[in-house]
């Protein structure tokens, strides 16, 4: 097996095995049709060279992408399985997070460099699997694209991401975009993984909103120390964003209305302190502010750097 390929799979699992025996039953639990009309498109020999797949479910996508995979080598004995469950197929290169809910790295994409230039060895098809591609860089995803463009043989890319309107629009418009169809379960999974998150992070979120506020000069060690570290998927951060926006909504609220509708009624006493310390021109600037973020969602600017910016821009508002 390959070296890029080995490190991929112990790197995701944070274990020297990786081993998903029952890919095709996942996949046909999460997603049954999808898994039919990926199914029936091999069959008709109609299917396209590159793929993205959107969706909930991190480790069900990945099921239904070698499931794919193995539908396109067009071998399903025992051996063809077990390699591909293992990862250890020489026509089958991946590209997962070096952990759970890390970025693809552009060294990454240039470990496999060799591998888009090179056919396929037993299958009738290469076949490609990239993870998180919304969290590909400008660089990573124009280095990709040159061999998406350019395939060196019959290959077949599949991309995984949370949803399609995160990944660039220059792979987007050349890839034959499937929307997974999750299965209740699937669905279900995602929502209480979120919840969970919320609880946990979002009093992390209250605080770092209020030291921002106040102009608390320890507001950066705190997202570097604290809040950055419970932040890891492109839906977390979205999430927090959003927290933020909101956050910054009822501070105006609360300054301009006498009975407000807020969306964080517990932090009433908080947004009373800030009325009385910043005028209303202020609290609607910050507003504006928290807002402008949005225009960044598809520009690749690290979450950090996003939240670094936030900081910054409030405290010269504020001042």
């Amino acid at each position: 097996m390959a070296a890029s390929k080995k490190t991929a799979a112990k790197e995701s699992t944070e274990s020297a095995v990786f081993e998903m025996a029952d890919f095709f039953d996942i996949a046909e639990k999460a997603y049954p049709k999808n898994l039919a009309q990926l199914s029936q498109a091999v069959k008709e020999d109609r299917r396209s060279h590159l793929y993205l797949l959107a969706g909930p479910g991190d480790e069900e996508k990945l099921a239904l992408a070698l499931a794919f995979a193995q539908m396109a080598f067009g071998k399903k004995d025992e051996s063809t399985t077990e390699r591909i469950a293992k990862l250890d197929h020489p026509d089958l290169v991946t590209v997962l997070p070096e952990k759970k809910g890390a970025s693809i790295k552009i060294s990454q994409i240039r470990a496999i460099v060799p591998e888009l230039t090179t056919t396929s060895l037993e299958a009738p098809v290469k076949v490609f699997i990239i993870d998180r591609t919304e969290t590909l860089t400008t660089a990573a995803a124009n280095s990709l694209l040159k061999f998406i463009e350019e395939p060196a043989g019959p290959q077949l890319i599949i991309l995984l991401a949370e949803k399609a309107e995160d990944v660039l629009q220059t792979i987007v418009s050349r890839a034959q975009v499937v929307h997974l169809q999750a299965s209740p379960e699937v669905a279900e999974k995602a929502q209480a993984t979120l919840a969970a998150f919320q609880e946990e992070v979002q009093p992390l979120v209250f605080k770092w909103f209020e030291k921002v506020v106040a102009r608390d000069v320890s507001s950066m060690a705190y997202l570097q120390t604290t809040l950055l570290k419970k932040v890891s998927e492109k839906e977390q951060e979205e999430a927090v964003l959003l927290w933020l926006q909101q956050l910054s909504r009822d501070l105006l609220m609360a300054k301009t209305l006498a009975e407000p509708t807020l969306y964080f009624e517990q932090l009433t006493g908080f947004y009373n302190q800030a009325k009385n310390r910043y005028s209303t021109k202020q609290l609607q600037e910050l507003v504006e502010t928290f807002l402008a973020v949005d225009r960044l969602k598809k520009v690749q600017i690290a979450f950090q750097s996003k939240l670094e910016k936030l900081a910054l821009e409030s405290a010269i508002l504020l001042g």
